[in-house]
């Protein structure tokens, strides 16, 4: 072996480590100000793909999850609460099972006007969300991101965030 091999090796691995350290580009990060992408969505209980940008009806607030996400359960009853509010909110179900959504909602309530499905998670880079649930936006009725919450909905930062998506979303 040359002497220079373990020393290319780690330059090897350590770029890679770099690389993958690194968020989403710019590009890929939805920011407030900004249109919603045009991601194409399914309903939970099937049906042709559609525009998530449809399911934007008024104000509303878009949160994507998972039944297999634990903090997803967390903040699962602020979402409810949010519901009771009149506050518009629509799910994105995220790399799941339709079946196993509908258990998660059955089981903890459903808080949703609408659930619309993206199992192969199509909606990840147009939306930013680099595999990282929950997610909470709030969007205008023309499509504008007005506020993003990454993270559950609990906690120092989710207490601000539901106040904030209060002040933005809640019952008109």
């Amino acid at each position: 072996m040359r002497p220079w091999y373990p020393f290319l090796i780690l330059i090897l691995v350590a770029g890679i480590w770099i690389y993958m350290r690194q968020g989403p580009s710019p590009a890929e990060t939805l920011e407030v100000g900004r249109p919603l992408p045009e991601v194409m969505v399914t309903p939970l209980g099937g049906g042709d793909p559609r525009p998530l940008s449809e399911e934007v009806v008024g104000v509303t607030v878009v949160n994507i999850f998972a039944s297999w996400c634990a903090p997803c359960r967390a903040e699962h009853p602020a979402l409810v609460e949010l519901n009771r509010d009149g506050v518009r909110l629509v799910g994105l179900s995220y790399r799941d099972e339709p079946a196993d959504t509908q258990a998660f909602l059955d089981e903890l309530g459903d808080p949703f006007v609408r659930v619309v499905a993206d199992p192969q998670a199509q909606t990840d880079a147009p939306l930013g969300l680099g595999g990282a649930i929950p997610q909470t936006f709030v969007v205008a009725s023309d499509g504008e991101v007005l506020f993003r919450h990454s993270g559950p909905l609990v906690g120092t930062d989710g207490e601000a965030a539901l106040a904030r998506i209060r002040e933005l979303a809640g019952p008109r």
